[in-house]
């Protein structure tokens, strides 16, 4: 039998009823409450989710059926490795990022190890005429230190395990290509342009893909993906994660960064999942909770204690890789460095339940021009005129060094001023001069800080209580900066914390590992046909999990099962956005806000008749000023529920009508809307050219 015949190292389970009893047998408490999701609901072309378009093109990929192909062993490594190449856009791409990866870091390390060792530095920079030869510069002959030898051991350790990986995937890519190619019928050319929603609408034709369930859906499918990654979400969320830095000057700084996200994930999952990615059974029996809560203290101390003694040469890779990848980017655009990014703790803070990290990233890619133009909306006009006057000197000096450059070639290569030569001071003057620069603020800009921060948050789905209608405060806006910051900051962070993660491992993580070990407990449930997973990822018990301020309608005592900042909520809105076709008859959430919008327009309706004092569709807001009014003349690219979120006016809106619901309207169409935005961007575009609110009655 072949390897595409078989899989590969995807080992096939027996089909049979006795495999299918016994995985049955094993999880005796599912509840199957979503197994309705599958079946002919999934390809169903007729229920107005957008599909239709795809009728007009006879040949679309969605019209070829997949093949059978025997039962998978382990299908969330196999759907995992089919996400990461279509993410890696085909076999080639993934084969050459790869490689490229593992060249990068050899030549990194060996071009410093002969700039250390190898190069003559009093020969070269010998003032002697002439110049030395290069040979002459360079001795291979000289001897490595003794902290340099120990440094390239441990790298070339580690450089020969990414080898051994780089080889082992190219077997499981090449497998998985024949699994597009021959199976979903998607060629090599295809994977650069499809979308996933795609490649999950032939998933779910598979036969016998999944012996447990008949029919899969998109939810199943990312809960597989996002098993692990779920738990963190809801780490994060609920902010049971102790990560600040045991040191007493520094407690109140909580960040995460690479270095701690990577500890923080291998300590976890290898110690609560077992080798096919399941939560092993003894963490759901609270009898054992305890011992567990101890274990991973001591996992934590652990991995922390070993971090201590590798925290030199990480700490010494990371600074020149550094130098490296970014001196020339840094001579090229000196203010690069000076952009701004969202913070990983912003990131996590943002990631939505089952949300795919491609999803993810285009959420981002579109916030980052609005999220900088509400940071620009607060100008620092002393520290501009500042910037102005440096800009000034030294850029007329260095005007003067470049005419007399164009002049004379002699004079810019030869001429020396305080024993540097005119090219030096160019360079060191550039530099000044476009740093100085980007700091001077835009004469013709408009504060209009309400208007981006809505456009940031029709992206990012984050809107804290707090801001609500203080987006123009220099508080809000400082807060905001602790989530998006500049690059050199984000970098210099991930170097020290090499520093402080094995402190943090060692006496700050370990005061959450009773809590941690409770909310896998507390937040595991068994789903039909894909086992045991987070509970906030099964998208259905709203009551129980969601946020009640948010129109959950939750009323739990048990505070840790509960959600924060609508997590839950805004979740299954922006899944159902990315998956249409996904079957949502059942969901309580979307049916609440299918009522909400229907009586929220009725309201609007009944108002705009009663008032003549509008502009267009939309009530005039309490305030008078012309930023007010400029955000009514943006309105047709921000939903006004937006609008009325982030500069506090629903509660205006909702005292005004004493017969409107008690829902919680400002929050609760807000992430409608912020949702529904997502869709202006997808795939499916051209099928929603309706009104926001008419979509969520579709839903």
């Amino acid at each position: 039998m072949s390897h595409e015949d078989r899989g590969g190292d995807y080992y096939p389970m027996m089909d049979d009823p006795e495999d299918r009893n016994f995985i049955q047998a094993k999880y005796p408490n599912s509840t199957g409450h979503m197994s309705s999701g599958g079946g002919s609901n999934h390809m169903s072309f007729d229920d107005n989710h957008g599909i239709e378009m795809l009728r007009d093109d006879e040949h679309s990929l969605l019209h070829e059926s997949p093949v059978s192909i025997p039962a998978i062993h382990n299908l969330d490594s196999f759907l995992t490795d089919v996400y990461n190449y279509f993410r890696g856009k085909g076999f080639m791409c993934i084969f050459f990022n790869d490689l490229f990866e593992l060249v990068s870091s050899l030549f990194v390390v060996l071009f410093f190890t002969f700039l250390v060792c190898f190069v003559d530095y009093s020969k070269l920079f010998s003032e002697q005429m002439p110049p030395p030869a290069l040979r002459e510069s360079v001795n291979f002959s000289a001897p490595i230190p003794i902290w340099l030898m120990v440094f390239l051991v441990i790298f070339s350790l580690y450089w020969l395990s990414k080898l051994f990986s780089f080889f082992s995937s190219i077997k499981t890519n090449w497998e998985i290509s024949s699994f597009y190619k021959n199976t979903l019928k998607i060629n090599e050319d295809d994977i650069q342009t499809i979308e996933w929603r795609e490649v999950v609408s032939k998933i779910v034709l598979v036969p016998r893909l999944c012996i447990v369930k008949e029919n899969m859906n998109a939810l199943d499918i990312a809960n597989r993906i996002m098993r692990k990654e779920n738990y963190i979400i809801g780490l994060i969320n609920q902010r049971i994660l102790n990560l600040s830095i045991p040191f007493p000057f520094l407690r109140n700084l909580t960040f995460i960064t690479k270095t701690l996200e990577w500890s923080l994930m291998y300590s976890l999952f290898n110690y609560i999942f077992d080798e096919n990615g399941i939560i092993k059974s003894e963490f759901q029996d609270p009898t054992q909770r305890k011992r567990l809560s101890r274990g991973l203290s001591r996992r934590f101390m652990t991995i922390g204690i070993l971090g201590l003694f590798t925290t030199p040469f990480i700490f010494f890779f990371l600074l020149i890789n550094f130098f490296f990848e970014y001196a020339e980017e840094l001579k090229n655009r000196p203010g690069s460095l000076f952009s701004r990014e969202w913070s990983p703790l912003a990131r996590w803070e943002f990631r939505e339940l089952n949300e795919l990290p491609h999803y993810f990233q285009n959420r981002l890619n579109l916030s980052y021009s609005h999220a900088n133009q509400y940071v620009e909306s607060f100008p620092s006009q002393m520290l501009s005129t500042i910037a102005k006057f440096i800009s000034f000197l030294f850029g007329s000096v260095l005007a003067v060094f470049i005419v007399l450059g164009i002049v004379s070639d002699h004079f810019i290569m030869n001429y020396q001023i305080f024993d540097r030569t005119p090219i030096w001071y160019i360079g060191i003057l550039g530099t000044i001069v476009a740093i100085t620069r980007s700091l001077i603020v835009d004469e013709n800009q408009v504060f209009q800080p309400a208007k981006h921060m809505a456009r940031t948050v029709q992206n990012t789905h984050y809107l804290p209580m707090s801001w609500v209608g203080k987006t123009h405060t220099h508080k809000v806006r400082d807060e905001f900066l602790v989530l998006f910051e500049y690059r050199i900051v984000d970098f210099v962070r991930d170097i020290f914390s090499v520093l402080f993660t094995p402190f943090i491992l060692i006496f700050s993580l370990p005061k959450s590992s009773q809590a941690i070990i409770d909310f896998f407990g507390n937040n595991t449930v068994v789903l039909e046909g894909v086992g045991p997973i987070c509970q906030l990822g099964d998208f259905s018990n709203i009551r129980k999990l969601g946020d009640n301020s948010f129109g959950s309608l939750n009323h739990s005592q048990n505070k840790i099962s509960l959600t924060n900042n609508a997590k839950l909520e805004k979740s299954i809105i922006n899944f159902k956005c990315l998956n249409p076709e996904w079957n949502t008859d059942n969901n309580e959430l979307l049916q609440n806000l299918n009522e909400f919008s229907k009586i929220k327009n009725n309201n609007n309706n009944n108002n705009n008749n009663g008032s003549n004092n509008h502009i267009g569709n939309h009530s005039q807001l309490p305030t008078t000023s012309v930023d007010d009014f400029q955000f009514i003349h943006d309105s047709h690219y921000i939903p006004h529920e937006i609008i009325d979120a982030v500069l506090g006016t629903h509660h205006h809106s909702q005292q005004s009508n004493n017969n409107a619901p008690r829902f919680k309207t400002g929050r609760v169409d807000q992430n409608i809307l912020n949702a529904v935005n997502d869709l202006h961007q997808s795939f499916y575009e051209s099928q929603y050219k309706h009104k926001n609110d008419n979509f969520v009655n579709s839903i």
